[in-house]
């Protein structure tokens, strides 16, 4: 009997991911991220809105990336976003070196960027002197 209450309840809560829903309105972003004006490979790129699902990014090895809302979802959310970095793992979780200086790192960061409708643009050019 608890078993099947389990089963109900995660049923339940699939199907209210299921049907029309929205996401709200997405600009595509994309860009190239350097560090002291060489490429930076293999960086993860994460574009938070103050409110809202955060976007993210891979950078190649030419350090050009392109942000994903959902695994069906290209895109960011439209407006101000909080953008940080990382070189600490790679896209398989693995640690690596950490590249990024601390002013671009987490919660931490001073970068901000504006998302709009359409496609954007968004260089990220990063300097290893601390500002």
């Amino acid at each position: 009997m608890r078993s099947f209450k389990c089963l109900v309840m995660l049923l339940a809560l699939g199907c209210l991911g299921c049907g029309s829903a929205t996401y709200g309105d997405l600009g595509r972003v994309s860009g190239k991220v350097t560090l002291d004006g060489q490429p930076l490979p293999n960086a993860q790129v994460c574009f938070q809105p103050s409110q809202g699902r955060p976007s993210f990014g891979m950078t190649d090895s030419n350090g050009n990336y392109e942000l994903v809302y959902t695994a069906t979802s290209q895109g960011a959310a439209i407006g101000t976003h909080s953008v940080h970095l990382t070189t600490a793992t790679d896209a398989d979780g693995n640690p690596k070196p950490e590249l990024v200086p601390a002013n671009y790192r987490g919660e931490k960061s001073e970068l901000r960027h504006e998302v709009s409708a359409g496609d954007n643009k968004i260089d990220l050019e990063l300097t290893s002197a601390s500002s």
